[in-house]
């Protein structure tokens, strides 16, 4: 699983349930996820490594933005091992 995953065909959502509370709830914070990722993006192919890097750099802005929770991104990456059967 990854923070961002494929909806349909050129669409993808933000996997906001899979984010802490205090993330999943800010519809504000949600917005500068999608504003600071979509221009990255926006016109490539949606391919698994396309959806990596978008994961990643999900990870990288909320560290960034939250530099005093030592740990998150640890966190935050790990949704990437959540495998469904």
């Amino acid at each position: 699983m990854r923070l961002i995953e494929r909806s349909s065909p050129g669409e993808v959502d933000l996997q906001f349930m899979w984010l802490p509370t205090w993330i999943g709830i800010n519809s504000a914070l949600q917005q500068e996820i999608e504003q600071h990722v979509a221009p990255l993006f926006i016109g490539r192919d949606l391919t698994d490594a396309v959806l990596n890097q978008a994961h990643d750099e999900i990870v990288s802005f909320l560290q960034k933005k939250f530099p005093e929770l030592t740990g998150l991104a640890d966190y935050l990456d790990g949704v990437k091992f959540v495998r469904s059967a």
